[in-house]
């Protein structure tokens, strides 16, 4: 029975939110605030169960009413996010705000640590390839992966050369001309997003339809 309920509730969010196609109707609005309200019910039971608890209020209480010590460390992080709560006044908001300063600092220094950790020193170290691995297609390939690297770097090159002498302006214009190579790759590269952005998309909707005619209409086996 729950098995079947879940079904139908599926089939029928389905259909609310396939109405957006013919236009911004309030079925699709419903759908809409039931994903938001489960999103943000889902992230806080996480946070509570996965983050305050274990990481919280447990050892608070056990440094306190077991070890008999007080952990004053954990407090910090306690009054940080009970100011947050402050918020949601306007006469307290500013109250929030050194809350909201950690928060962003932390992010950014997460943000900042991942794409250098996690996408250019990798892509540099990528870079890093002989012209000469053997004498089959893999010398070709590496020496396009060079050539669009230096290219796409080149295309973000805002310096405009002072020197008159021949050896500069001959160094600009063979960087100039890099640089719109290395547009090209780069828009190569957008292309090949979008294109997988529009395959996932495709295969998602694909996944729907399958859902709405095997597991609710049963017209497909």
């Amino acid at each position: 029975m729950f098995d079947l309920i879940g079904v139908w509730v599926g089939a029928i969010l389905t259909l609310l939110v396939f109405s957006y196609l013919l236009r911004d109707t309030p079925l699709f609005r419903i759908a809409q605030a039931i994903f938001v309200g489960v999103a943000v019910g889902y992230a806080v039971t996480v946070a509570v169960r996965s983050v305050l608890i274990p990481l919280l209020f447990e050892p608070m209480f056990t440094g306190l009413f077991v070890n008999g010590e007080i952990p004053w460390l954990y407090f910090v992080p306690l009054i940080l996010g009970l100011l947050l709560l402050a918020k949601f006044r306007a006469e307290w908001a500013s109250l929030g705000n050194p809350s909201i300063a950690f928060l962003f600092g932390v992010g950014s220094a997460l943000a900042i640590g991942g794409a250098l950790g996690g996408a250019l020193i990798p892509q540099l170290k990528a870079s890093i390839v002989s012209l000469a691995p053997e004498l089959g297609g893999g010398a070709v390939n590496n020496l396009f992966l060079l050539i669009g690297t230096i290219g796409a770097f080149l295309s973000f090159r805002f310096i405009i050369p002072t020197g008159r002498r021949a050896p500069m302006r001959a160094l600009d214009v063979v960087a100039r001309a890099w640089g719109r190579v290395g547009r090209w790759f780069i828009l190569v590269a957008f292309g090949a997003i979008f294109a997988d952005t529009a395959v996932s998309r495709i295969s998602i909707l694909i996944g729907r339809f399958y859902y709405l005619l095997h597991d609710w209409l049963q017209v497909v086996k």
